[in-house]
């Protein structure tokens, strides 16, 4: 057996968690993941915390650790209160310099994407977007905005500055990264982009969005799909603006999984082949999220999300480019956005996506 394994179960058993069968299930590139049966036929989920990741030693932050894991508790608890058992009811970690876990409720094994219809997945996008809607709705009780962290006593947002003054950062924000864009020597209809954009964040500063409880990691891995019942594991959870992130998860099914499909983190997710489901996925999901609205309310909203969706593309454009004018890239970068000639390849064709948007915008 494992001998970090090992010692997660004894600290488990010292908890009165008593462990009977053990199954690896998955693994990752932080974490090995395990089923555990204990003897009161209760199911959990294990994930072991490794040392190394994308080949670098990571460094041990106990302050950075009680971060994360009370930001995944939060976020469950939020999550159910807003839609019941759609995420893990039980969750508790462990964190000694030399052994790190974590233990959930188990909440079954996905579906595999592919197999679904094509009404199926827009069935399943719908369920999706309702979830996500009644989550994004339910107002956070954590204080501030952007990232979270403890302080030793509760979990804040790293930023406490008024909601104006967020969202006018957010909205410059948008407008500094494509000045830095329009004086690259990247080739693209500079004119109709910079029009579109600056005129879209015009528009955009009058409608102020509300803060909530989002997920950045919206993957189909930790997206559960069985038997019919959906549930939502493993979150990355910031303090956003929720139809900016109601359009993150759209921008990554139609977009951005498929495009990373030739990354190594990505290549055996096999997202490109399932380019289809995932966009099918994704307009369920749309429809799903604003399932309550009449027509010409659904109008606007659904053209609202779609210039978010713009403002992520033009977002992904700027990270592809910055990397690409790092001197060396990590093993990291390289593992999940690829080596340069592929992130090289993916720039133009964001750029093209880009380009492309703008001109429907009208």
């Amino acid at each position: 057996m494992d001998i970090m394994l090992d010692q997660a179960l004894k600290k488990l058993r010292n908890e009165n968690i008593l462990p009977g069968q053990v199954t690896k299930i998955g693994e990752g590139a932080w974490h090995r993941v395990y089923k555990l049966e204990d003897l009161r036929d209760e199911e959990f989920v294990l994930r072991i915390k490794k040392k190394e990741a994308y080949g670098e030693v990571q460094d041990f932050d106990s302050d950075e650790l009680c971060s994360e894991y009370e930001s995944t508790r939060s976020y469950y608890q939020h999550a159910n209160e807003s839609c019941s058992n759609v995420c893990p009811s039980f969750f508790q970690y462990f964190i000694e310099e030399d052994l790190v876990f974590t233990l959930e409720t188990f909440m079954g094994i996905g579906q595999d994407l592919s197999l679904l219809t094509n009404k199926d997945a827009i069935s399943y996008g719908k369920r999706l977007g309702y979830f996500f809607k009644k989550i994004h709705n339910k107002s956070p009780v954590i204080k501030g905005f952007g990232n979270l962290y403890w302080n030793g006593e509760t979990l804040q947002g790293n930023n406490h500055q008024s909601i104006n003054e967020l969202w006018e950062e957010d909205n410059d924000h948008y407008i500094k990264i494509l000045y830095v864009l329009n004086h690259s020597k990247l080739d693209f209809n500079k004119e109709n982009v910079t029009e579109n954009v600056n005129d879209l964040i015009k528009c955009r500063r009058k409608q102020i969005q509300e803060v909530s409880l989002v997920n950045q990691d919206i993957t189909p891995e930790n997206i559960i799909l069985n038997t019919g019942k959906i549930s939502i594991i493993d979150p990355f959870p910031k303090l956003d603006f929720g139809l900016k992130y109601a359009a993150y998860f759209v921008f990554c099914y139609k977009f951005l999984l498929p495009s990373f499909s030739n990354a190594p983190r990505y290549i055996n997710n096999a997202y490109s082949e399932k380019s289809g489901i995932l966009n099918d996925i994704a307009e369920g999901y749309i429809k799903g999220y604003f399932h309550d609205m009449s027509l010409d309310e659904y109008t606007n909203q659904v053209k609202r999300l779609m210039d978010e969706y713009t403002l992520w593309m033009l977002q992904e454009a700027y990270e592809h480019y910055e990397v690409l004018h790092e001197e060396k890239l990590t093993n990291k970068i390289i593992q999940q956005m690829g080596p340069r000639e592929v992130i090289d390849e993916r720039l133009n064709l964001i750029i093209r996506e880009l380009e492309t948007l703008c001109s429907r915008r009208y």
